[in-house]
């Protein structure tokens, strides 16, 4: 007679309350029309520069390099500081300055580095900003206390869950400056220092730039993430062609410059 083989029950918990805003933000994005538009660029001379002031004392990062140059761009490209809204009837609205939001990981222990929670910063790509003011800016989220980051999110992972719907529905559909000022205009995520590129990521700004690993032998993926009912894929085309301009400009300006640009 066979025997019935016993096999261990799997057992549930309890969704952890750091994961419950990235739940919101993936349930909330299914109903954003995004197109991915990726662009391969020669990051290379940038990294050797990244690498000669590293050695000097100095560290830039790429997320903040990212941010500056692509913010550059939609201070000239207005339309990429638009914002759809569908409530009361649909209509765009032009945020005057373009508002970064960048994806940060927080690992929650030190012996489990991969697992943590995902904290979004956001800041505003003033034109007198220079580049360290964006590393310094990162590097303080870095380090700060995640409560002073994002407090309104954390906020927010405390309400029921019906209540958490209401206010991403209000959120993204009813008020344009709450949604750019809150959300950003255009986002950051990005695994290339973990050699690996997300392409493809739940969009809730009008645009979201994502960067592969940079290798010495080969050109560099960029991915523009796009909400269709904002941006076509001839104004993302363009948006990354004169993002590949503005990365290759920074060198060159700090040769010029005694100082960042």
């Amino acid at each position: 007679m066979l025997q019935m083989s016993t096999k261990n029950r799997g057992s549930r918990h309890r969704i952890p309350r750091e994961r419950r805003l990235a739940i919101d933000i993936s349930l909330v994005a299914r109903r954003v029309p995004s197109f991915p538009v990726l662009r391969r660029m020669d990051l290379q001379p940038i990294e050797l520069w990244r690498q000669e002031l590293k050695a000097s004392g100095k560290r830039i990062g790429w997320t903040a390099i990212l941010a500056y140059a692509y913010g550059s761009v939609c201070r000239e490209l207005p339309e990429l500081r638009d914002v759809y809204i569908a409530r009361p009837f649909p209509y765009m609205y032009r945020h005057p300055e373009p508002v970064a939001s960048i994806t940060i990981h927080r690992p929650t222990s030190p012996e489990t580095p991969y697992l943590g929670r995902l904290v979004w910063g956001r800041f505003v790509c003033s034109e007198t900003a220079n580049l360290q003011n964006y590393q310094d800016q990162l590097d303080a989220w870095n380090s700060m206390p995640v409560e002073q980051i994002y407090p309104d999110a954390l906020r927010l992972e405390r309400w029921p869950t019906p209540i958490r719907r209401l206010q991403w529905y209000l959120l993204m559909r009813w008020t344009g400056r709450k949604r750019a000022k809150h959300l950003g205009t255009f986002s950051i995520s990005s695994l290339a220092h973990l050699g690996a590129l997300n392409g493809y990521h739940p969009l809730v700004t009008t645009t979201s730039l994502a960067m592969g690993p940079v290798s010495p032998n080969d050109l560099t993926e960029i991915v523009l993430l796009c909400d269709h009912r904002v941006v076509d894929g001839v104004l993302a085309a363009k948006a990354l062609e004169m993002l590949e301009k503005r990365l290759e400009e920074i060198p060159k300006s700090l040769a010029r410059n005694s100082r960042f640009p």
